[in-house]
């Protein structure tokens, strides 16, 4: 059974939660806990839980044959994962790899008892449908740049994302494989585009950290 400081706190982050009964929220199974960093879900498994994050992050990402990791998009407090979510209400294998990025708090909602409140529950189903919806348009902008725009453009874009992130720091505190499995790209083009816009005195380089240097020239190389 939800204790109920939990409970307050998930109808805060998920206000469409509060529409469930109480008789709903005592079946067996639902639970709240805490994950740690590095714990992942992988790719291909018929999940018995849909995840609904409190706090703390989450990245999606996938693998390709070769070993390279692309970042698909985190997911945050009052979030929950679509590919997830879809893969538990068609009852197919999930198609993404899941992995806790910081210590967090989550919801855990059997498969069983998620797709009975889908089909139960009309604000709840509203909420996972716009959760698709935004999932897709982010999904839909990593395609087009993947596929339409320079890598220079892509990690030009990347870095000036990463500094409003932080305030707005021209100091960046990222390392070139990081940034190889969020673009995913191989760590040569990283470091060689990286080196490049270095050259030109757009930032400088040192390990583990990049300062930028000429905000306005980096930002019109974004296209």
């Amino acid at each position: 059974m939800i204790q109920s400081e939990h409970l307050s706190r998930i109808f805060t982050l998920f206000p469409s939660l509060s529409e469930i009964s109480e008789e709903d929220w005592n079946q067996e199974g639902i639970k709240v806990l805490q994950m740690e960093p590095n714990y992942i879900i992988e790719e291909g498994q018929f999940l018995e839980f849909v995840v609904m994050i409190l706090e703390g992050t989450v990245r999606m990402y996938k693998i390709s044959a070769s070993g390279r990791e692309i970042t698909l998009y985190r997911i945050h407090s009052g979030e929950c994962c679509p590919l997830m979510t879809s893969s538990v209400l068609g009852e197919t294998e999930y198609e993404a790899t899941a992995c806790v990025e910081t210590t967090g708090l989550v919801l855990m909602v059997p498969s069983a008892i998620f797709r009975a409140w889908t089909d139960r529950y009309p604000k709840f189903r509203q909420f996972i449908f716009k959760s698709f919806a935004k999932r897709i348009v982010l999904l839909s902008s990593l395609l087009d740049s993947i596929n339409f725009k320079s890598i220079r453009g892509r990690i030009s874009e990347f870095l000036i994302q990463l500094s409003e992130q932080t305030g707005n720091s021209d100091t960046l505190y990222i390392t070139h494989d990081s940034m190889s499995v969020e673009l995913g790209t191989a760590r040569e083009v990283i470091s060689r585009t990286l080196k490049g816009l270095e050259k030109e005195e757009i930032i400088k380089l040192s390990r583990g950290k990049i300062t930028i240097a000429n905000r306005e020239t980096l930002e019109s190389y974004i296209e």
